[in-house]
């Protein structure tokens, strides 16, 4: 039976989303607040966390930055927030999805599967090879998904790992955009994934260097390993 855990303020929301969840045959966790999310996020392993922005004493962004670092569990932000920046922020945390309240809970339901099935496809995909790359400095480790610069490890949110792994896996050629974009949404079709796309790259120039990603004018990207 698969994990959810919500995290959420409002006790009516979460109760409905809970008792949709669980007639669904879900196992459905719940915490109303940031410390007691923090602390079930870190410590318990879940296939999906619903995460709500505003939250008492901790925030639904502090919370997504906190558990990335220790958790490779996908995260829906759930929120009435819905200006572009907050969305923006939202992935750029590590959150795989935004869905803005009200929401239909069939979709919720749709989009959590969605993001289940896309990170147990990879898996699978990726224990069915011998699951490491090795591209001069580099050392990927696609089954544990580590990533090593020098030796030392970089944490990468699933999402920044997925877009390392296509480049590198088509590193003789430049990957276009949209290539990259189907790859990381394509369950989909209407979604405009350019901004969250900018996000994303310039978060791994940030955390591996520079000109690791270069950027093909009117084209896409490649990678870059000699600077």
């Amino acid at each position: 039976m698969k994990k959810i855990l919500i995290i959420e303020d409002n006790t009516e929301i979460s109760a409905n989303i809970k008792e949709y969840l669980e007639l669904e045959d879900f196992s459905v966790f719940q915490a109303f607040n940031g410390d007691d999310g923090i602390q079930m996020a870190t410590t318990q392993d879940y296939d999906i966390i619903l995460l709500d922005l505003m939250l008492p004493w901790v925030d639904g962004i502090d919370i997504a930055r906190r558990v990335s670092v220790k958790k490779w569990t996908p995260i829906i932000m759930t929120t009435a927030r819905e200006s572009i920046g907050d969305r923006l922020l939202g992935f750029e945390v590590g959150a795989v999805d935004y869905m803005v309240k009200p929401f239909d809970l069939s979709e919720l339901h749709a989009r959590i599967w969605v993001h289940i099935w896309n990170k147990s496809w990879w898996v699978s995909q990726w224990e069915s090879t011998r699951g490491k790359i090795q591209f001069k400095w580099i050392d990927i480790d696609l089954k544990k998904h580590k990533f090593l610069k020098e030796g030392i490890n970089i944490h990468l949110t699933q999402k920044e790992f997925l877009i390392i792994e296509k480049l590198l896996l088509q590193s003789d050629r430049v990957v276009s955009r949209s290539d990259i974009i189907e790859h990381l949404w394509w369950w989909d079709s209407l979604f405009d994934g350019d901004n969250k796309l900018d996000v994303y790259i310039s978060n791994l120039r940030s955390k591996l260097w520079k000109t690791f990603i270069k950027t093909i004018k009117w084209v896409g990207y490649t990678i870059e390993l000699e600077s």
